[in-house]
């Protein structure tokens, strides 16, 4: 393996070999690291120019109640703690109203517990549908999909198409963790397998719902971990084409049980940037969005992060409780002229989108992005 290798694969836009990922995965020293940073820039730059996107959004996590006992996650709450709650739709109301201007998405997901069943998040959904119908719902990861699949006995595509038919829009790429059962069965032995989580998101894909997907790293994994990751990726995209977005997803350590075990000595910032940069080259063929997390990394940080091939800068968010209660410690709401000034400070475009990668704003109207319809690789 070598940068000659590399440097004319990503050039001529050829795939990356599962052991080029590990190979880049592996490089340490800042030499190479520009390098990397410098070809993930320059495919970048050959999907999205200049344009960097943001949305106008706002997560919703319904209950924070979680019969699971994952080992990265702070977030859950036993139903009899004093700080477990499940949202009324007054809640969720009071603060989609309370939001600047009008919200282009939520995303709707909660903890899985015996005390929350799947009729009430139905009904929570179908209500925010019927108040705020031109607001598109991204909701559930396929471990909600499978919990309620086992409490109502129903295979997984009749719970997808009751959440439809309650007014969700797409389907969240998240409790993927790392799609590497190994790893699974040390962070958190009680989610589906990774089969299962590639299932489900198929199975969503096939009634017509678009998906993101996500990776959490910084934790137990290794390159060879992420690769595998990478590939069950990249194998379903090249079925389905329905993926909009890969965002890597830096594991905050430091209020969790598996935060004790990680490589504290380890330059999380740099790791994250290096995980975005092979990302891009990865899946440079097949997902044209890579995202930052301001919330992982910090608002600096993710603008930093641009110059490592991402293209989107995630959303407004409103409130982010998962994050906060691992540690995090980055906020929970960026205002969306804060996106436009920063984005334009550091020379790019900014530009305004939907859940679906349709762009809906614009400050330069002589400047045009890539498409002005949904895109989809």
């Amino acid at each position: 393996m070598n940068w000659e290798l590399i440097e004319r694969k990503t050039g001529q836009s050829l795939d990356l070999t599962d052991a080029e990922a590990v190979w880049l995965l592996e490089r340490t020293e800042p030499s190479d690291l520009e390098r990397l940073y410098r070809l993930a820039r320059e495919a970048n730059s050959r999907l999205n120019g200049r344009f960097v996107s943001f949305v106008h959004n706002m997560n919703v996590n319904y209950t924070n109640i979680c019969d699971y006992h994952c080992t990265f996650c702070e977030f859950k709450k036993s139903a009899d703690s004093p700080k477990a709650y499940v949202l009324r739709f007054e809640d969720i109301k009071s603060r989609m109203e309370q939001a600047e201007g009008k919200l282009s998405e939520i995303t709707f997901q909660g903890g899985l517990s015996r005390e929350v069943k799947f009729q009430e998040v139905l009904n929570l959904l179908s209500q925010i549908r019927s108040h705020f119908p031109d607001v598109h719902v991204h909701a559930f990861s396929p471990e909600e999909i499978h919990y309620y699949a086992v409490e109502i006995g129903e295979p997984y595509v009749e719970v997808i198409r009751r959440a439809q038919e309650a007014g969700m829009n797409s389907m969240c790429g998240t409790a993927a963790e790392i799609l590497d059962d190994e790893v699974r069965r040390k962070i958190c032995s009680e989610k589906i397998s990774s089969d299962g989580w590639c299932e489900i998101i198929e199975t969503g894909h096939a009634l017509g719902l678009s998906s993101t997907a996500t990776i959490l790293f910084g934790h137990l994994e290794q390159p060879e971990h992420v690769a595998n990751h990478f590939r069950r990726i990249r194998d379903l995209q090249r079925k389905t084409g329905m993926i909009t977005e890969f965002i890597p997803l830096l594991f905050m350590p430091d209020q969790t049980k598996l935060g004790q075990a990680v490589d504290r000595a380890l330059d999380r910032i740099q790791y994250a940037f290096k995980m975005i940069a092979v990302s891009r080259l990865y899946f440079m063929n097949d997902i044209r969005n890579i995202q930052t997390s301001w919330v992982k990394l910090g608002w600096d940080n993710a603008l930093e992060s641009l110059a490592a091939g991402a293209n989107d800068m995630s959303g407004t968010l409103y409130s982010e409780n998962i994050t906060r209660e691992a540690g995090g410690r980055n906020g929970e709401y960026v205002p969306l002229a804060q996106f436009v000034s920063e984005i334009e400070r550091i020379g790019k475009i900014p530009v305004e989108r939907d859940t679906l990668y349709s762009f809906q704003k614009s400050r330069y109207p002589e400047h045009q992005p890539v498409s002005s319809e949904r895109i989809l690789q």
